[in-house]
């Protein structure tokens, strides 16, 4: 069985095309560990290294649970996220290929060990939360609006499509009417097989077809939602 982990808030639209490709969806339940737009979002509480799946503390007995017919290897982290930043990021690690990025200073101790012991190369930023702001493409391909990371990856032979703006892309709040705060890229965008998936219609968050032709380019599929407001929900993790 192949499983995709989602935010449980997730417009019924999207969830019913990730269930058409073939996937059964897991829901990341609402937490009251750290505020309530980053809430039920999949890169607060998971993250993917290899074959091994990392599930933040508080939220590994239920999700096991959940994926007992997986064949990922699941384990559980040895922190729990908190309210305030840097306490929140301790899974928001940003897997591109074989390169790990992170503020390593408040990564998961349990997350990071794996990640030195599966010899992936660490590229450290300041910003903590790297898999928000980032939308991985392919293993050599991303899209980012923070230029500090952008000029990071470019450093290190990674192509970057750097956004010299800031996308317009919803945030949930506590009642699900839409936050004051912007999302991030990466939380709106997932891969699933040769298909990137926008949470909503890309037209709305993309100057000059810039992201499209970015996307195609690599020939990859591009699914989208016409019409509907793109919504940051952590990213989605096939497992």
């Amino acid at each position: 069985m192949e499983y995709i982990l989602v935010d449980k808030r997730m417009r019924n639209i999207e969830k019913n095309t990730l269930k058409y490709l073939g996937y059964k969806l897991v829901d990341i339940e609402k937490s009251n560990n750290v505020y309530p737009e980053i809430s039920s979002h999949v890169d607060i509480f998971t993250s993917k290294i290899g074959d091994t799946l990392v599930i933040e503390k508080s939220k590994y007995e239920d999700l096991t649970f959940m994926l007992k017919d997986s064949e990922y290897n699941i384990i559980s982290g040895k922190e729990e996220v908190g309210m305030n930043y840097p306490e929140d990021i301790k899974y928001n690690v940003c897997m591109i290929g074989r390169y790990a990025v992170h503020n390593f200073k408040y990564t998961d101790k349990t997350l990071l060990k794996l990640l030195q012991d599966s010899d992936y190369e660490l590229i450290e930023v300041e910003q903590g939360y790297t898999n928000c702001s980032i939308a991985v493409i392919d293993d050599n391909s991303v899209i980012t609006a923070d230029r500090k990371i952008a000029d990071k990856l470019i450093a290190n032979n990674i192509s970057v499509l750097y956004l010299d703006y800031t996308p317009d892309i919803k945030l949930k709040d506590e009642y699900g009417n839409y936050s004051n705060m912007n999302g991030f890229i990466g939380g709106a965008i997932g891969k699933v097989d040769n298909n990137i998936i926008v949470f909503g219609d890309l037209n709305k968050i993309d100057r000059d077809n810039k992201i499209r032709n970015f996307i195609e380019s690599r020939n990859l599929k591009l699914i989208d939602f016409d019409g509907l407001d793109v919504i940051d929900y952590g990213g989605i993790l096939e497992v």
